[in-house]
């Protein structure tokens, strides 16, 4: 009971405080085969002509060291009638706080996830 305890304690920690904390995109995010087999599960739980925008968002527009289908199935919103995809739904109140920034992001992550 103690260690299922301290297990669901640091993995919820865990998913706390990584929807919070800003920072520059980071377009260098390497992630191992693990993590890159749930990512890409996660984005083909979107619909098929949702996963190329997704994709090429590549990070949470608000949690931006957050690789979209890192935390599971990305969160869509519509922002001024844009899909914009979030690592999760407790990003959506910040997402929608200033439309206008929140789509000049998308198009920035959009333009670092294309660079080779």
């Amino acid at each position: 009971m103690r260690f299922e305890l301290l297990t669901v304690l640091t993995l919820g920690s865990s998913f706390l405080l990584g929807c919070g904390e800003k920072s520059a995109p980071q377009t260098g995010f390497v992630a191992g085969p693990a993590e890159e087999g749930r990512i890409v599960h996660s984005i083909a739980q979107l619909p098929e002509e949702e996963r190329a925008l997704a994709i090429a968002q590549k990070f949470c527009v608000v949690e931006d060291k957050s690789r979209l289908g890192y935390m599971g199935k990305p969160h869509k919103i519509l922002v001024e009638g844009q899909p914009v995809y979030l690592c999760c739904a407790g990003c959506e109140e910040e997402a929608l706080k200033d439309p206008k920034a929140t789509l000049a992001k998308v198009e920035k992550l959009k333009q670092a996830a294309a660079k080779p």
